[in-house]
């Protein structure tokens, strides 16, 4: 595991909170020390384009899912699913051609790349869960209305804002954002697979 800067400086020293985030970065994440985002030189415990992938993944489904009272289950518009698809192929674009190193990458097209495919597994993501969870209309589709459009908006806004500007007073917010990101993804997922997998279904 790497050892934060911040450790190394308070004499090896780690709070509890920042313990068990760099534990659970390590489960997910190579926590490469020049891949991390800083805020004010403290580094947050998973590297760009993780931070990226599961900050907009979790936040367009709360955005499309978990948060609205009106659930649409039926998948998104032809263009929105070719811009979905189109995200997800740039995450993979990014970051294979960076690890075979046939370019050089930076942690802005790292993050830029992990929300990109982070919101283009989302979107289709929220209509299955709004359909295999909450029992939502399928003949309504996820990203069918300008107001889903301004609520991905803001929440693609609001994380770049807080993750690439990177104001050091914000750090605590930063990683509780991105643990809750992580959290709530996992959380997603298994609550998905039961749904799937459940009895007489």
């Amino acid at each position: 595991m790497v050892i934060p800067p911040a450790r190394r400086s308070e004499g090896g020293r780690m709070g509890v909170w920042d313990r068990c985030l760099w534990e659970l970065g390590f489960a997910i994440c190579h926590q490469r020390m020049d891949r991390l985002l800083l805020f004010g030189g403290r580094p947050l415990f998973v590297c760009a384009r993780d931070t990226g992938l599961f900050v907009s993944f979790f936040g367009l489904l709360l955005a499309l899912s978990f948060l609205r009272g009106e659930k649409r289950a039926g998948m998104p518009p032809p263009v929105v699913g070719l811009l979905c698809i189109a995200g997800v192929l740039f995450l993979a674009w990014e970051g294979l051609t960076g690890y075979l190193g046939w370019r050089e990458s930076t942690n802005l097209l790292r993050f830029l790349s992990g929300a990109a495919g982070g919101a283009g597994l989302a979107v289709p993501l929220a209509a299955l869960v709004n359909r295999e969870v909450w029992g939502g209309d399928v003949s309504r589709r996820v990203m069918g209305k300008p107001s889903d459009f301004l609520s991905a908006s803001a929440v693609l806004l609001a994380a770049s804002v807080l993750y690439l500007l990177r104001p050091a007073p914000l750090f605590r917010l930063a990683q509780l954002g991105l643990v809750v990101s992580i959290l709530g993804a996992i959380w997603s997922l298994d609550l998905l697979l039961v749904c799937l997998l459940k009895p007489g279904r």
